[in-house]
C-alpha cells in the first residue's frame, strides 16, 4: 500500500533493511527506479501483509534530490535512509562487507575491523532506529533484516519499548570460537538480543549463538530463549524459502515454452552441468572449476558429452578485491578451455551478467546436474530454485530429472534432503560426486527429486514470513512486563509513606543475590560490616521485625547473624529460629531419599570441574558457578534429565538457581514460613516488605498476605515472576535494595 510523506504513523508491518526493494539512480536531476534483486527481496516481496520498507535506495543522493527520491520511493511503500559516501565506505564496506561478512563466513584471513569504521555503523544503525520509531504506530510490528543493521533491535527498544521487534540473520552464524575476534562482539549480541525474537535459517546458527551469548555476556538460555535484560527473547529456526508461485507462473508463461525448444536444441545430446553463483569469495567458483577440471583430466572424452554453464552475477565490482576475484574465475575458464576445448567444443560456457527469471528458470529445468558448491552459504536459495523448476513440469522425452549436487556447508544442507552432499573444500570428493551424479538412474533421480520437491513447498516464501511473524507476535505479547515495576523515586516515596504510617512494619529479605551480591563460592558470601550494621538498625526501627530468609544452612545462617535481633528462617524454610532461640523445624518431612540423591550430584562434581555439593537437613544441592560456563550449563541440563528420572515416586522436587540446581524435600519452601506468619493470609494495619532475587522466592512472593510489596532484585523475569508478585518493584542490585532499606529506618 503507498505511503504518503504527510500520512499518520504507519499500523502495518514495517521491513528493515540494508537495501530496498528498489534501486534508485539519479541522472541530470531525473529519479528512476528498478526493481532489485536477490533471495530476500524475492521472499518479502511475496508476503501479502501490508508493509512499510525502510532501507537505503542504493545510491548517494544528492541533498537538493533527496525529497523527489522520497516522493518516488512513498509510490513503492518505502522509505529511504540516505548515506553519504562516507556512510557507505566505513558502514558498507568497511564494516559489513570488511569485518562482518568474512568473520560470519568463517574467512578470518580477510577480516579487518576499525574503530572509525564502526563507529559509523554505530550512527547508521541508531538512523535506522530514529526512522523507524518516528513512523511506527503503536504497537507495531518491525521486522529487522540481516547483519547490517545488528544494532537496531535494541536502539529500537529504547526509544519505542511498545514495538513488536523480530531479527532475521540471512548469513551464518560462526562458532562462539570464530565470532569472538570480532572487538565489539558485546555490542553486536546485545544489539541483536534487543529484539523480542530472533531467527536462523538452521539450528547450527541458533546454536551458535546461544553458545556466543553464554561465554561472552554469561546469558543462560533454552533451546527456543534466552533471558536478557528482563525479557525472554525467542529464538527460533526458519529456513527460508522461495516463491513457488512466482516461479510456477515463469514457467506456464506461453514465451517459455519457445525458449525451452531452443535451450533443448542447443544442448541436443549433452549433459549440461549447471552454476549459478553471485560474484563472491565465499561462493567456491574457483574450487568448483578447479573440481570440474580434474573430472576431464580423468576422462577428457567427457568433453564432447558434458559442458558446464558458468553463470556469474556481478556484485560489488566497484571493489578491486572483487575484481579480481572476476579476473581469477575468467582465468580459469580459459585455461580449462584452452587444455580441453576444440573448435565447435567449449567444456566450460560462461556468461557473466544478469539474467532474467525467465532464462534462469529454464536453465535451472534443463540441466542434468546442478553444483550448487558455496565454501559457506546462510541457506542459498539456488538449490531451491533448482529444485522447484525440475519437478514443476512433467519430464521432457528423452531426458532425465536433475540431481542436485550441494555443499555440505550451507544451510540447503540441513533442509533438502535428497541431495548429493560434497565438501567444496575437497576437490576429488566434487569429482566423485558429479561422476555419481551424471550416473544415477532414473528411478533414483526421481526419488531423490521428490524428497527435496516437498520440502521446497513448504519452505514456501510466503509461509516462511508468516510463521516467523507468528512466533514474533507471541514472544512480543509474552515479553510485556505486566506486573514488575522499576522502582523509581516516586515508587520509593510510596513504599516510605505505607511504611511510616503503618501500625507494625515486617521485613522478609532472601540473602544471596538479594541482600549480599552474588560470589562465585558459597563460603565467599558471608556479610559485610555494612550488611550487619544495616539489619541491626533495621530491627531497632520502630515496630519492625527483620526476618532473613534463605536457602543457606542453619549452621551458616547461625554463624552470621545468630547474634542480631533478627528471625532467621534457613534451607527453604525448614529450619526456623527466633531471635537468641534454638533452630526448630517448620514441618515433619520424609527426608530418606537424600543419600541416594547426594550420592549422583557427587559423582557430577566429580566430573565437572569447579564445581561442588553442597549437604543441607532436608536438601542437596550442586553448586556450579565456577565451572566452565557451556560445559556447566550442559551439565545441568543432563542431571535435570537424570534427576526426571530418578524423582518419581519420591517426596522431593527440584529447584534450579542461580548456577545451582537443588533437591529438596516437598512440602518445604518459603511460603510455608510466611503462612506460619501470617495463617490467616491477611496482615491488618502492618506493612509488609518481600525482598527476593530468583525462582526459589516464589513461594514467598505467593503467601504474601494482600497488599504487601514484592521487590525483585537483579534481572527480572515478568513471565516467570508476574503471576506471583502483586505490588512488585525491580531493583538492578542488592545495593540498590539496601539503600531503599536504610530510607525506610524509623527512629523507635
Amino acid at each position: 500500500m503507498p505511503v504518503t510523506l504527510a500520512s499518520a504513523r504507519f499500523d502495518g508491518l514495517v521491513i528493515a533493511s540494508n537495501r530496498l526493494p528498489v534501486v534508485v539512480s539519479v541522472s541530470d536531476g531525473e529519479v528512476a527506479l528498478d526493481p532489485s534483486s536477490g533471495g530476500l527481496v524475492a521472499a518479502l516481496r511475496a508476503n501479502p501483509q501490508p508493509h512499510l520498507w525502510v532501507g537505503w535506495p542504493g545510491t548517494v543522493v544528492p541533498e537538493e534530490l533527496e525529497q523527489s527520491v522520497r516522493e518516488a520511493l512513498a509510490v513503492e511503500s518505502c522509505l529511504p535512509v540516505f548515506l553519504s559516501d562516507d556512510d557507505e565506505r566505513d558502514f558498507y564496506d568497511r564494516i559489513c562487507n570488511g569485518a562482518l561478512w568474512p568473520l560470519f563466513h568463517y574467512f578470518v584471513d580477510r577480516f579487518g575491523f576499525t574503530d572509525q569504521a564502526w563507529r559509523t555503523y554505530v550512527a547508521v544503525n541508531e538512523r535506522f532506529a530514529d526512522t523507524i520509531a518516528e513512523l511506527s504506530a503503536p504497537g507495531s510490528q518491525v521486522w529487522v533484516q540481516d547483519f547490517h543493521l545488528a544494532l537496531v533491535p535494541e536502539a529500537l527498544r529504547r526509544r519505542r519499548p511498545d514495538l513488536a521487534i523480530g531479527f532475521f540473520l540471512h548469513v551464518p552464524f560462526p562458532s562462539s570460537e570464530i565470532y569472538r575476534l570480532l572487538p565489539p562482539r558485546s555490542a553486536l549480541l546485545r544489539g541483536i538480543l534487543g529484539a523480542d525474537y530472533v531467527g536462523f535459517h538452521t539450528g547450527d546458527y541458533a546454536r551458535h549463538f546461544r553458545s556466543s551469548c553464554l561465554r561472552i555476556l554469561g546469558l543462560d538460555s533454552e533451546p527456543d530463549t534466552i533471558e536478557h535484560d528482563g525479557r525472554l527473547v525467542g529464538i527460533g529456526v526458519h529456513p527460508i524459502g522461495v516463491d513457488v508461485r512466482s516461479f510456477r507462473e515463469t514457467l506456464r508463461a506461453p514465451e517459455t515454452a519457445i525458449a525451452q525448444a531452443d535451450l533443448e536444441q542447443r544442448y541436443q545430446g549433452k549433459r549440461l552441468v549447471l552454476g549459478v553463483e553471485r560474484l563472491d569469495y565465499t561462493k567456491g567458483i574457483p574450487q568448483k572449476l578447479a573440481a570440474f577440471e580434474r573430472f576431464l583430466e580423468g576422462d577428457p572424452e567427457r568433453a564432447e558429452t558434458t559442458t558446464m554453464l558458468q553463470v556469474l552475477v556481478p556484485s560489488r565490482l566497484q571493489s578491486a578485491e572483487y575484481r579480481d576475484q572476476r579476473d581469477e574465475i575468467e582465468g580459469r575458464v580459459a585455461h580449462v578451455n584452452g587444455r580441453f576445448g576444440q573448435p565447435g567444443r567449449t567444456p566450460i560456457e560462461y556468461l557473466h551478467r544478469r539474467v532474467s527469471a525467465t532464462e534462469l528458470a529454464l536453465l535451472y529445468r534443463r540441466a542434468d546436474v546442478m553444483m550448487v558448491t558455496p565454501l559457506r552459504d546462510g541457506m542459498n536459495l539456488v538449490a531451491q530454485e533448482f529444485v522447484l523448476c525440475q519437478a514443476a513440469e512433467p519430464d521432457l522425452p528423452g531426458r532425465w530429472r536433475g540431481v542436485l549436487v550441494l555443499s555440505e556447508l550451507a544451510g540447503a544442507s540441513h533442509v533438502l534432503p535428497g541431495a548429493l552432499l560434497v565438501n567444496p573444500w575437497d576437490a576429488q570428493e566434487m569429482v566423485e560426486r558429479l561422476v555419481e551424479a551424471l550416473a544415477l538412474d532414473p528411478v533414483e533421480r526421481h526419488r531423490r527429486l521428490d524428497l527435496m520437491a516437498d520440502r521446497v513447498e513448504q519452505l514456501d516464501s510466503i509461509r516462511w514470513a508468516q510463521g516467523f511473524l507468528a512466533r514474533l507476535a507471541r514472544f512480543a505479547r509474552a515479553s510485556k512486563p505486566a506486573s514488575l515495576t522499576p522502582l523509581d523515586a516516586a515508587a520509593a516515596a510510596r513504599i516510605d509513606r505505607k511504611f511510616r504510617g503503618a501500625r507494625l512494619r515486617t521485613l522478609l529479605l532472601d540473602y544471596d543475590g538479594t541482600l549480599r551480591e552474588l560470589a562465585s563460592h558459597p563460603d565467599l558470601a558471608a556479610p559485610t560490616p555494612e550488611i550487619r550494621q544495616l539489619l541491626v538498625d533495621l530491627a531497632a526501627s520502630a515496630r519492625t521485625t527483620v526476618h532473613v530468609v534463605s536457602g543457606r544452612k542453619h549452621r551458616t545462617l547461625g554463624a552470621w547473624f545468630g547474634d542480631l535481633p533478627i528471625f532467621l528462617c534457613a534451607e527453604h524454610g525448614y529450619l526456623v529460629r527466633e531471635p537468641g532461640g534454638r533452630w526448630h523445624p517448620s514441618v515433619d518431612v520424609d527426608i530418606s531419599w537424600l543419600p541416594r540423591i547426594e550420592r549422583v550430584l557427587r559423582r557430577v562434581a566429580r566430573d565437572v570441574p569447579g564445581t561442588l555439593v553442597e549437604r543441607k537437613t532436608c536438601s542437596v544441592a550442586w553448586h556450579y558457578r565456577q565451572a566452565e560456563p557451556e560445559y556447566g550449563i550442559w551439565r545441568a541440563r543432563e542431571l535435570l534429565d537424570a534427576l526426571d528420572q530418578l524423582l518419581p515416586g519420591i517426596p522431593a522436587e527440584v529447584i534450579h538457581g542461580h548456577r545451582v540446581i537443588e533437591v529438596r524435600a516437598r512440602g518445604v519452601n518459603k511460603g510455608t514460613y510466611v503462612h506460619s506468619l501470617f495463617p490467616s493470609g491477611k496482615a491488618a494495619g502492618q506493612a509488609v516488605l518481600a525482598a527476593g532475587d530468583d525462582l526459589t522466592d516464589l513461594d514467598l512472593y505467593r503467601a504474601l498476605p494482600a497488599g504487601s510489596i514484592a521487590i525483585h532484585v537483579g534481572p527480572a523475569r515478568p513471565q516467570a515472576l508476574g503471576s506471583a508478585l502483586r505490588d512488585a518493584y525491580v531493583v538492578s542490585s542488592p545495593a540498590t535494595l539496601r539503600a531503599l532499606l536504610r530510607s525506610l529506618i524509623v527512629e523507635a
